[in-house]
């Protein structure tokens, strides 16, 4: 680590590029042909979309935040109306997310790159589980008048956001961070294969070949560090929250294997962030999210794998 943005290069990682700073990012985006990137997940990953817009060292304004409901656990459907096709706004319906931290976002920068001027957005979209529906299309009652088109209907509010919310401007880099702190809670092993299966299908249905998709692994939690006794030391399927978290990290691996092992596939992985946090205990801040330095830490360890290989055409 060092002083400044924070940077962290594991032993087996050697670029032939230097450490990230503007310049290297504006090179990347430009020879890569990146305008915009995507991030997913719960309250953690909300932070690690918002590291990724720190440590890209760009200057961003804010075009929309959202403002969510019931207390912070409810998404706002005005976050989402702009972007959708109006039949569909007029059947949105929304639930709780379970979580009171975890909100979207859209960033949007302009870069000049050799003369060409062009926008660059980083959005976030919060979800606290795999599949969910939080984010419905629901036919109103008492409307038997209402026109619908027969397909319309969604299965989840994952695929919502991949068939019409994203439609028309899709991103060129699709970052998942599973929500695993909220899935060890609430979804059994035996069924988490399922699920990730069906999430993968989403994405090769509805997101183009072009985008690359960059699966993240959860990070460990720390007992220790829990404020509250009720859920220090806690068994999930009778392990603790890091053991379970470390099992979904290999099941993850185990359901995109062949994605991620094709030479000529758009699917990617990312370290192993359980042995990475495992030393950082004094980062976390309250057993499950961690202090902004890991955040940045691992977004500028993203910026700098993934802009080598973009600059060294390997990616």
């Amino acid at each position: 680590m060092t002083n400044g943005i924070p940077h962290y290069q594991p032993e087996i990682c050697k670029y032939r590029f230097p450490r990230v700073d503007k310049r290297f990012v504006l090179r990347c985006l430009s020879k890569a042909n990146i305008s915009g990137m995507l991030t997913s997940g719960d309250s953690t990953g909300g932070r690690y979309g918002q590291a990724l817009v720190k440590t890209s060292q760009l200057t961003f304004r804010t075009v929309r935040f959202e403002k969510t409901k019931g207390g912070g656990s409810i998404p706002n459907e005005n976050y989402f109306s702009s972007q959708l096709p109006p039949h569909v706004v007029k059947l949105l319906r929304t639930n709780g997310r379970f979580c009171q931290g975890c909100s979207c976002f859209l960033m949007s920068t302009t870069l000049n790159v050799s003369n060409v001027t062009y926008k660059f957005n980083i959005e976030h979209i919060a979800h606290t589980l795999i599949l969910d529906h939080t984010l419905d299309i629901v036919y109103p009652s008492g409307q038997a008048g209402l026109r619908v088109p027969d397909n319309v209907w969604v299965t989840t509010a994952q695929e919502l956001i991949f068939r019409y919310y994203l439609q028309d401007r899709y991103p060129d880099v699709f970052i998942v961070f599973l929500p695993f702190a909220h899935v060890k809670r609430h979804l059994l092993l035996h069924r988490l294969q399922m699920e990730l299966k069906y999430f993968k299908s989403l994405i090769e249905e509805y997101i183009p070949r072009t985008t690359k998709v960059i699966y993240m692994p959860a990070y460990g939690e720390f007992e220790e560090a829990r404020k509250s006794r009720e859920w220090k030391n806690r068994l999930f399927e009778n392990m603790l929250a890091t053991e379970k978290i470390d099992k979904m990290n290999r099941m993850l691996y185990d359901v995109l294997e062949n994605d991620l092992l094709d030479p000529k596939g758009r699917v990617y992985g990312f370290l192993d962030l359980i042995e990475a946090s495992k030393d950082r205990k004094a980062w976390s801040t309250d057993g499950v999210h961690m202090a902004p330095v890991w955040y940045e830490s691992v977004m500028s360890m993203f910026w700098e794998t993934y802009c080598n290989s973009v600059l060294l055409n390997e990616f």
